[in-house]
């Protein structure tokens, strides 16, 4: 028996004359080798109740009970419980009956009178068997269509809103070099600037994120890197956003791997920026690379306010910011950079951690792996 062996099936028995009920019972103990737990109720209110309840695998219903009449009983109760296996039971003989209930949501039709005890295990057993295929063929079309959203949802970002976006930063560039603008004209324009390279970021994490949660994950494209290299240029760059900082590059060790350049930039990026954002203005930010057994570990380390104990678990999950002491107008993320740099370490097959005390400040720190991992066969 395929559906769930040596369980006791259980069966609501909706039926509203005594002698049926009673010879369908014993019916059903007629097959010794499967088990019915029968719950036995007169009314469809009162079966309506019971298959809202869980437990239940299949429901025999007579079409002609005190409070319900015909095919409608079939309807009532599978919108009480609409993935529930309903065999029907009726005193005709009657074939375009059977059809129309089968067309109604039942999957299967006994006629009163002609009910043996292997006819009436077995409609039973396949009436389980079929709401089963059925509601997983619902799981897949469900899958499909998630599936079908998905690509919607990247075109849109991706095409849609990056292409309008590309031309205003474009534009606004344009401003900048060539235009003759007045001091507020300038400042007006530099802030149009900021603010879509700011959104373009955002549009780029919202991808990232998409891509991983609907089970697109992230695409290497490796080759040999210098990680010390990808660190400098990093460095390099939030020094020119933020000339009043101050940062110290420490490098050790050969710092080769088989790496995605551009996400092994984007995942220290996120580390190396959010440094920044919090920590005071006037400490310094540490970035430490050094060769570690079979890979590289590199380390981000700010003075800043701890991370609260209680966020600490929960630091690389989506949507959650890295620490209270960002400075203000500071935020411009949605909470996503640390949640991908941790995608990105996990798809190179790496790890990384957080450490985070008054004392000490807090220290982000991954360790890549210098080959890829082996594929599983």
């Amino acid at each position: 028996m395929s559906v769930d062996e040596g369980r006791a099936l259980r069966l609501l028995l909706v039926e509203d004359n005594p002698g049926d009920a009673r010879l369908l019972q014993e019916e059903l103990k007629e097959v010794p080798s499967v088990r019915f737990e029968v719950r036995h109720v007169t009314r469809l209110a009162d079966a309506v109740q019971v298959v809202e309840e869980p437990g239940l695998d299949v429901v025999l219903l007579d079409l002609s009970l005190p409070d319900g009449h015909g095919l409608s009983n079939i309807e009532r109760l599978l919108q009480a419980s609409p993935a529930l296996p309903v065999v029907v039971l009726t005193g005709t003989d009657d074939e375009q009956l059977a059809v129309k209930a089968v067309h109604a949501g039942a999957q299967d039709y006994l006629v009163k009178g002609q009910v043996t005890g292997p006819l009436l295990v077995r409609a039973l057993r396949y009436a389980i068997e079929r709401k089963r295929a059925e509601e997983g063929l619902k799981r897949e079309e469900a899958a499909r269509q998630t599936a079908v959203f998905r690509e919607q949802f990247l075109g849109i970002l991706g095409h849609d809103l990056r292409n309008p976006l590309q031309a205003i930063s474009g534009n606004a560039a344009l401003l900048l070099r060539y235009g003759g603008l007045s001091e507020p004209q300038r400042k007006a324009i530099n802030r149009i600037s900021i603010s879509s390279d700011r959104m373009a970021r955002m549009i780029s994490d919202i991808l990232d994120f998409t891509r991983t949660r609907l089970g697109g994950g992230y695409s290497l494209q490796r080759s040999w890197v210098n990680v010390h290299d990808v660190l400098r240029q990093i460095v390099e760059e939030l020094e020119v956003a933020h000339p009043q900082r101050r940062f110290e590059l420490s490098v050790s060790g050969t710092g080769w791997g088989d790496w995605d350049a551009d996400r092994i930039a984007q995942a220290t990026s996120n580390l190396v920026g959010n440094a920044v954002q919090y920590s005071p203005q006037d400490s310094a930010v540490r970035v430490v690379a050094r060769d570690e057994g079979d890979g590289v570990r590199v380390e981000v380390h700010n003075m800043g306010t701890p991370i609260p104990a209680e966020r600490l678990p929960h630091i690389f999950d989506p949507f959650v910011r890295g620490g209270e002491g960002a400075r203000s107008g500071s935020r411009t993320g949605l909470g996503l950079g640390l949640y991908i740099t941790h995608e990105i370490v996990k798809a190179h097959g790496g790890s990384v951690q957080v450490r985070s005390t008054e004392a000490e400040g807090t220290c982000f720190w991954l360790k890549l792996p210098r080959h890829p991992p082996p594929a599983k066969s």
